[in-house]
């Protein structure tokens, strides 16, 4: 009898990111992952060890496509303070047009799931390249806080808020002039 081959790592995903987007983290189950791409729940196991291992992937394909923003963000802008604001507005894009993987990167919206060391090392990236904007800020002068400093009170800045927001806990009715505020306040502290 011929063995079959275990069902490809792209369908899962794509199974489980759709199931993700539609549904939010909770509505992440082996079952449902192994229905909608249409593969036995061992497929799952053969391929990713399992709900843990599909969670974990999702978790660094986020990071990856945050990554992406953020450096096409950066590299657009030539000014380095324009492109730090492109970067902040590139983050809250992302977490706005994609609030289930945002949920599931920053907020741990499955429940028992905690990313393993290899998915937490994707998240460097990520913030790597709003830190190297900073440094082009402190090369031209306009920042005078260490790039490292700064990276970690903008991202907090910026995660606060668009965790607010998203959990309808915010009470700005013009979120975008919010966050431009929120930019405006936050740069003024660092460059200040």
């Amino acid at each position: 009898m011929a063995r079959r081959s275990p069902p490809p790592r792209r369908a899962i995903l794509e199974a489980a990111g759709a199931i993700l987007e539609a549904d939010g983290p909770e509505g992440l189950s082996i079952r449902r992952i192994a229905e909608r791409a249409q593969v036995a729940p061992m497929g799952l196991y053969s391929r990713f060890d399992g709900k843990h291992g599909v969670v974990d992937a999702l978790y660094e394909a986020g990071f990856a496509s945050l990554t992406e923003e953020l450096e096409r963000a950066t590299a657009a802008e030539m000014d380095p303070v324009a492109a730090v604001r492109a970067a902040a507005r590139a983050y809250r894009a992302i977490a706005l047009a994609h609030p289930a993987r945002y949920a599931l990167c920053f907020l741990h919206g499955v429940p028992g799931y905690v990313p393993s060391p290899q998915a937490r090392a994707s998240t460097g990236p990520a913030f790597g390249a709003l830190e190297k904007a900073l440094v082009r800020c402190v090369e031209a002068g306009a920042l005078h806080t260490e790039p490292d400093v700064a990276t970690r009170q903008l991202l907090a800045a910026c995660h606060g808020f668009v965790a607010l927001e998203l959990l309808s806990m915010s009470p700005e009715p013009d979120g975008d002039r919010a966050y431009e505020a929120l930019l405006d306040t936050v740069w003024c502290g660092l460059s200040g």
